[in-house]
């Protein structure tokens, strides 16, 4: 008997339009959370397995991403505390300080409930902090390529969740284009970066060539453990330009799925902002994308005739999610129910995986879920 991992990636790659998985988020435990009602930090994998079996939804497991921080512990100098507290309205503000022989860098990231994640403070201020920024990347990515103590840590890591889940969900690495993660909110704000992109391209273009070979990395770990699916995000035309877009966003997503296609697995492209106008421009077509989310509709995404877009996708490109995050924390059930008719309808003769638009934190209200998976299932839809 095949279990739902097996039969999901089947469905991806040969499965029928008419049905229809539900998949919340990409990879995590809040879905049993809510169907459980327990605490998060008290819900275990055991309890997503049983969630996803006894609702007929599907999950992934995350098995880790790349990150220059896995090196702080192995370098002098660097050190990183964090403080997390709860906010008034249910979501989480997180304090970090990340000291370097420079300087003490600080970031302070809120998760709420009406916003989603959002930084309210980023490490690099402005250009000044440049230079601190630029010696730990280049400092970390040596001493990852190098130490195999890192790498067994990440292999260690990766082996554990990947024993958790039981064969039960694919597993997923979420790996990152370079440029996005400089540029995309992760050490600075959209302003700096874009100034930086531009007025210091010589060290943008060196600080990517270091996170690639950092990056490669975890791919060739993954690999070794036969990692189901490599998923990455890339912001929209909220704030990225087409040049960026045909600069840097296109040919390092290309990198990364002419990998992921070597290894015979699927690559999954996380896009929660603005990309109709990218779709127009046959972006992942090129790119070579094998499942694309998240397909917003505004205010928080662009997508305001769903169907056009679904089209320019075009059918070798399985969809996921149409219902943005923000209608899950409603007090009733009705604007996830008219979306969730909404999507079903507008990505007629195409495979869509239903979902949500982001990660769903804090988690839903649990009869928000269920009435989108009722809709599926009264539509005759419902994958299992």
């Amino acid at each position: 008997m095949s279990t739902k991992r097996e039969r999901l990636l089947d469905w991806i790659r040969n499965g029928d339009a008419r049905d229809m998985p539900i998949l919340f988020g990409l990879g995590g435990k809040e879905i049993a959370a809510s169907y459980l009602n327990k605490p998060l930090d008290e819900t275990t994998w055991e309890d997503a397995i049983k969630t996803a079996h006894e609702t007929g939804t599907h999950n992934a497991a995350c098995v880790g991403m790349p990150l220059p921080f896995e090196a702080v512990d192995f370098l002098d100098g660097y050190k990183i505390e964090t403080k997390t507290e709860k906010t008034a309205d249910g979501g989480t503000m997180t304090y970090k300080y990340f000291t370097t022989p420079e300087k003490v860098l600080t970031e302070i990231t809120e998760n709420s409930p009406t916003q989603g994640f959002f930084h309210r403070e980023h490490f690099v201020k402005d250009e000044d902090d440049w230079p601190t920024l630029a010696n730990f990347i280049r400092k970390s990515t040596d001493e990852i390529v190098k130490n195999p103590a890192i790498r067994k840590k990440v292999d260690k890591d990766i082996k554990s969740i990947i024993e958790q889940v039981k064969g039960e969900f694919p597993t997923h690495i979420h790996i990152f284009c370079p440029a996005v993660e400089l540029m995309s909110c992760f050490y600075m704000d959209q302003t700096t970066a874009i100034y930086g992109i531009y007025e210091r391209q010589e060290l943008f273009k060196e600080l990517m060539e270091h996170h690639w070979r950092m990056t490669q990395v975890w791919l060739g770990i993954a690999a070794e453990n036969n990692v189901d699916l490599y998923s990455y995000a890339i912001n929209g035309f909220e704030w990225l330009s087409p040049d960026l877009y045909e600069r840097y966003m296109i040919p390092q997503a290309k990198r990364i799925n002419d990998f992921v296609h070597s290894q015979g697995k699927l690559a999954w492209l996380h896009t929660c902002g603005k990309l109709k106008h990218i779709a127009k421009m046959n972006a992942y077509q090129r790119m070579e994308v094998d499942i694309l989310e998240s397909l917003s509709s505004p205010p928080t995404g662009d997508i305001d005739n769903l169907a056009e877009t679904r089209a320019d996708i075009g059918a070798d490109i399985v969809t996921r999610g149409g219902i943005n995050c923000e209608l899950f924390y409603e007090e009733t059930s009705d604007s996830v129910i008219k979306q969730a008719r909404y999507v079903i309808e507008s990505v007629d003769g195409y495979k869509h995986i239903l979902g949500d638009t982001n990660a769903p934190y804090p988690p839903y209200p649990w009869e928000n879920i269920q009435a989108v998976i009722d809709v599926v299932r009264d539509a005759g839809r419902l994958f299992e």
